[in-house]
């Protein structure tokens, strides 16, 4: 039953590839990248290994730590759960529990992350071959430590689609913790400036690699230059740290299968008052009212939706970390023009997230142009006040008063510019995303490239539509000059909103000839 699954797992992302152009270019570049990674991690190895057993060991405590990180946090906030084998699909089979998770668990270490961890970690051998016990102790180590990585990412991953729990609490957590990762580059940049001015040789920096050493991250990948420098007792423990860690992993992955399956995430039911119709009772009624209560409701109650919106009020903090913690720098004075780029381009293709429900609006006969302004209106309710606490908070933070119209005529403008781009391209695309319920970090296999390369795209269109205002605004902030900041103002407001009325109206026409190929591309995307 095993090999049976594996089969289907290659089945469909054969099919995949096959169905989609773009896709297959994806995993071609992937596969290219992962083989250059690896290439040169066998070179730096090799190196390491001639500078001495200690640079060896700390070289590889490292990159263990950095492997395994990256198997935790990758999947799941980054590329998105791969859903190729679906627990929750999977149960309907003859399975235990028991092989469910190892068909899961080796099709994971199958993927091109998995070959090349493997890979990566059998490379450790062009270091360790000067010292035989060591090169020993990895034929052991290397194994454990890759199957530890592939556990753990499966076990969070279980967690964060929210088997076993409730589905808000999931999703609660799940934002949390994209957050928290969104914090990393800045920690990460911290502390290495830190290590960088701190004590000299380096010392702060090679404490905490001991530390890690005796941490399930780095345990397994630390056993082998331990015996190199001649201290088999503390590679002992650190073996058994690994092997329990793996035991830990595997039994939490069990028992959250075994709860997800056999009792599903439950959607919290929220009691609402006889009679009250939310949104659609507080907007003006027709097609264009209704789609606006329809997508406001999305916006402040889907996680997914959410999800989009947290970057708004971090880009400020993003900025204070790179600009060296400066709150009277213009780079922070400005950031909320940052914050308006994220918000404004995030409904690129925000048809996705109707899923097959997009058939219940294509049934009401409205029109393309009603839709469009409809969902423009319901993304603005949410961005407009967020965009505008966010300019005014970083500029009087700033004390640069002056500022705020090139600021806020610069935000406004881009926010506008970038709804004209989406009320095209949400008329012309569709992605796979995380059905409503899920998790929003769950990945249609084989998307995440495409995801990307249209994302990339749209910010580039956007970016340059939006060019006027935003040189003015920096004119403004850089120079002090009054003239500039009205100009930013004038120039952002009559340009932005003049391009998503051209936006909205072209998007309208594209909308009313594409909407069923769009609604097919939903439903293959479902069937999938």
């Amino acid at each position: 039953m095993v090999a049976t699954l594996l089969r289907i797992r290659f089945r469909i992302l054969g099919n995949t590839l096959a169905r989609s152009p773009w896709q297959l270019v994806g995993f071609i570049i992937t596969a290219f990248w992962a083989v250059g990674v690896l290439f040169m991690a066998a070179v730096g190895l090799f190196f390491a290994g001639a500078a001495g057993a200690d640079v060896t060991r700390y070289a590889v405590v490292a990159g263990g730590a950095i492997l395994t990180l990256g198997w935790i946090i990758g999947p799941v906030f980054v590329a998105g759960i791969d859903t190729t084998l679906d627990p929750a699909k999977l149960a309907t089979f003859p399975l235990t529990t028991g092989r469910m998770m190892i068909a899961i668990a080796i099709a994971g270490l199958t993927g091109i992350p998995g070959l090349a961890s493997l890979i990566g970690g059998l490379a450790t051998f062009t270091a360790w071959w000067r010292w035989p016990l060591a090169a020993v102790a990895a034929v052991v180590c290397v194994p454990l430590g890759v199957a530890i990585c592939v556990v753990a990412s499966r076990t969070v991953a279980s967690l964060a689609s929210g088997l076993g729990g409730r589905r808000r609490t999931q999703e609660t957590v799940g934002l949390i913790a994209f957050v928290v990762i969104l914090f990393a580059g800045p920690i990460f940049l911290g502390a290495t400036q830190l290590f960088r001015t701190g004590v000299e040789s380096g010392v702060q920096f090679l404490a905490i690699l001991d530390g890690l050493s005796w941490t399930p991250l780095a345990a397994a990948w630390a056993v082998p230059g331990d015996l190199a420098a001649g201290s088999p007792v503390t590679a002992l423990f650190k073996l058994l740290i690994a092997a329990a860690t793996l035991a830990g992993l595997w039994l939490l992955w069990s028992r959250s299968l075994a709860a997800g399956l056999a009792s599903p995430p439950q959607t919290s039911a929220r009691r609402v008052q006889s009679g009250s119709l939310g949104w659609f009772g507080r907007l003006p009624t027709g097609p264009v009212g209704a789609t606006w209560a329809r997508s406001l409701t999305y916006w402040v109650r889907d996680a997914r939706y959410l999800q989009q919106l947290l970057l708004a009020p971090l880009v400020p903090v993003f900025v204070l970390f790179y600009s060296g913690g400066d709150l009277t720098s213009p780079f922070f004075a400005g950031s909320a023009i940052g914050s308006a780029f994220f918000v404004g381009v995030a409904p690129y293709t925000i048809i996705s997230y109707d899923g097959t429900a997009f058939a219940g609006i294509l049934q009401t006969g409205i029109r393309g142009r009603a839709d469009r302004v409809g969902r423009t209106l319901a993304a603005a309710s949410v961005a407009v006040p967020l965009v505008l606490l966010v300019a005014v908070v970083t500029v009087g933070i700033s004390g640069r008063w002056e500022v705020l119209p090139a600021v806020l005529g610069a935000s406004f403008g881009v926010l506008l510019t970038a709804y004209g781009v989406c009320a095209v391209s949400s008329a012309l695309l569709v992605i796979p995303v995380a059905a409503a319920g899920d998790s929003p970090f769950k990945r249609v296999p084989g998307a995440t490239f495409t995801m990307g390369l249209v994302g990339i795209g749209l910010w580039l269109v956007a970016g340059l539509l939006a060019a006027p205002e935003i040189v003015f605004a920096v004119l403004a902030i850089a120079l002090g000059d009054p003239l500039w900041s009205w100009l930013a103002v004038i120039v952002g407001i009559v340009l932005g909103a003049v391009l998503c009325v051209v936006g909205v109206i072209v998007g309208g026409r594209v909308f009313d000839r594409t909407a069923p190929s769009l609604l097919s591309r939903l439903k293959s995307y479902k069937n999938a």
